[in-house]
């Protein structure tokens, strides 16, 4: 139960510094997950770039999602909702990785055609939620961050 509210609570944490090594306990084992959140989207290519280098020789996965409607306590993407804790769950059984939180913004922000991520010379992210390899950037879109064979596969490359 743990490793599935990991991320859903850190979200929620405005004071949280920007790196945080934390230990995910499950039924079996506890292991280190370095987990690294996005204070504001604007901030994510800084943000990633200092985690790559900070943690060379690490496979770094980066989650944009629709970020949490304070309204209801949930992101206001479907898709997301299902995708987050299927996620969470496989990351947090994964060595030697870090993972950057990256809420790409309330409904009306995303939905914008000219939001930044949508034409970002980088990273173009045109759905969420999307889960991206860094290291290779290559992507995990939509209903294939739901699907355990593929997010499996995807996640086999660290």
């Amino acid at each position: 139960m743990a490793a599935r509210n990991l991320l859903a609570s850190i979200r929620h944490l405005s004071t949280t510094p920007l790196i945080r090594t934390t230990a995910i306990t499950t039924t079996t084992t506890t292991m280190l997950a370095t987990i690294v959140k996005v204070p504001t989207i604007d901030r994510l290519h800084e943000v990633v770039n200092k985690t790559v280098e900070d943690n060379k020789g690490k496979d770094v996965f980066v989650y944009f999602y629709a970020s949490i409607d304070p309204a209801t306590g949930k992101s206001w993407c479907p898709d997301c909702v299902t995708a987050g804790p299927i996620v969470e769950e496989r990351f947090s059984k994964l060595d030697n990785v870090v993972f950057v939180d990256a809420p790409v913004g309330d409904r009306p922000t995303w939905k914008d055609p000219n939001h930044f991520l949508r034409h970002d010379k980088v990273i173009k992210i045109t759905a969420v939620p999307t889960l991206v390899h860094w290291n290779t950037l290559s992507q995990l879109v939509e209903n294939d961050c739901e699907d355990l064979a593929k997010l499996d596969k995807f996640l086999q490359r660290s």
